[in-house]
């Protein structure tokens, strides 16, 4: 069975809309629940976690099938990136909890002696997570587990883009864990904007920067902080010391991956003029190596979500370059082939909009200084991929533009890495979470410092006489 045989996400019903009282019914519930204190203790977060990762480990075939329904996505990415990359998540989490969860000791200076100072990390509160849809449960329960380890209780808010995602978690999930502490609602905008009415204790988004501004107006009216995943038009230059081959293959295949719904997808990609005829070539070989002649009926390619998504992909592959692959269309299955473009004017939308899609503009330049140009030239993105194996030139690159992470000869791979935080600057978000950094970004760092009675020094008193100050002077230098 080809994936465009698959049942289509936009042929479900529209969820049940959710009343606003009944919202706010339930977030106050999770406030009293938070007051009680059940969700700060070790042994009710390590069984949040543990329940977690059984509920994916006893429903991966429901979670892939799904995946499989709402997106075509291929069992092998759906699995790796839905369901192992949370169980990896919740492991690492439950194995550190302990150390995350006690004080951190920091210095103290010479004015503060004696005196010992310590970081207490405490939850915040009820967290409110809205993903994106390209990853349902990937980019739902990253923010989850982070938040249930720090010791929150969660609002889970599914994207009603992938139906049969969101029934998965609706019917199954609350049977691993507190059901009084982890609520979903399924609904579409008009629920997500009632969520985002009442007070949380923090607001993790996942989605467009359009969008993303409105989460943060809402957010400001509460003072709520939130941490913003927007995605954005992420670089990839090939320098001429690049292996052209391993760069072109690594290069396609993390932009086609999920059918280019990926917020880490290389968006487009600058070549050095001297190598661009070889990078070419080679990205032509990729494509029919990864896909075959006919990408259609390769079960290892995903479809877009839906047919607006489908159509809005379209648009912007009109008019917009010569096609080197691909190109091929078809709206009813909502496939886009795997496409590559070349002599892309600069000033087309595709090279402004952030494609989320198999198409992949190539474009050459002259070197590193116009590369860089051109990068800095528009917003920063996610992430900045530089293929050199000249370290000049890559840290050249690295030093030079501004992004929310960056790879050397690999796409994304850093997403994998839980010591490195994820997140945007600028356009393409703000804050960081997965791995440790997770427990961080739902907790308040409350800083406390412990000091006895005794002494007491006189010299921080009124009156403020002349000697009082030279000390003070004195210390501070």
């Amino acid at each position: 069975m080809t994936t465009s045989s698959k049942p289509t996400a936009s042929s479900a019903q529209p969820p049940a809309s959710v009343s606003t009282e009944a919202i706010a019914a339930e977030v106050d519930s999770l406030w009293r629940l938070f007051e009680s204190r059940r969700t700060v203790e070790f042994g009710w977060r390590q069984q949040q976690l543990r329940g977690v990762r059984s509920f994916f480990e006893e429903n991966s075939d429901r979670i892939v099938a799904a995946l499989s329904d709402d997106l075509g996505k291929p069992p092998f990415e759906a699995f790796s990136s839905d369901v192992g990359a949370v169980c990896a998540e919740v492991t690492l989490l439950l194995r550190h909890l302990p150390k995350l969860m006690r004080p951190r000791k920091v210095p103290t200076p010479a004015l503060n002696q004696p005196a010992t100072s310590w970081v207490y990390p405490e939850p915040v509160g009820p967290v409110l997570t809205l993903p994106a849809w390209n990853y349902p449960f990937g980019l739902a329960f990253l923010p989850v587990v982070g938040a249930l380890a720090a010791g929150n209780p969660v609002v889970l808010k599914p994207s009603e883009m992938t139906p049969r995602s969101a029934e998965v978690m609706l019917e199954y999930l609350t049977r691993y864990v507190d059901a009084e502490a982890v609520k979903v609602f399924e609904g579409g905008p008009e629920c997500a904007e009632a969520l985002l009415e009442q007070n949380f204790g923090h607001i993790h988004y996942t989605g467009s920067a359009v969008v993303g501004r409105l989460v943060m107006a809402a957010a400001a009216k509460n003072l709520t902080p939130v941490t913003l995943e927007l995605g954005g038009k992420n670089p990839a230059y090939v320098h001429a010391s690049a292996n052209i081959e391993v760069a072109a293959r690594r290069i396609l295949w993390g932009r086609m991956m999920n059918a280019g719904q990926v917020c880490l997808s290389p968006d487009y990609v600058l070549v050095d003029k001297a190598v661009s005829s070889k990078f070419l070539d080679a990205i032509k070989q990729a494509a029919t190596q990864f896909y075959g002649r006919d990408p259609r009926s390769n079960p290892d390619f995903a479809r877009i979500v839906n047919h607006r998504h489908f159509d809005r992909i379209v648009s912007l592959m009109d008019g917009a370059g010569d096609m080197l692959v691909g190109g091929e269309t078809d709206r009813e299955a909502r496939y886009i082939a795997p496409t590559v473009l070349t002599n892309v004017d600069d000033g087309h939308a595709i090279m402004h909009e952030e494609i989320f899609g198999p198409v992949l503009p190539v474009r050459t330049v002259s070197g590193p200084h116009e590369a860089i140009t051109f990068m800095r030239g528009h917003p920063s993105p996610l992430a900045v991929y530089v293929f050199a194996h000249d370290r000049a030139a890559a840290e050249h690159v690295l030093a030079d533009t501004t992004s929310g992470s960056a790879v050397v000869n690999h796409v994304f791979t850093h997403a994998f890495n839980p010591h490195l935080p994820f997140g945007g600057v600028g356009d393409s978000g703000m804050g960081r979470y997965t791995g440790l950094s997770s427990f961080d970004c739902f907790s308040n760092m409350k800083a406390v410092m412990k000091t006895g009675s005794f002494p007491d020094i006189s010299a921080l008193y009124p009156p403020y006489t002349d000697w009082k100050l030279k000390l003070v002077r004195r210390i501070l230098k």
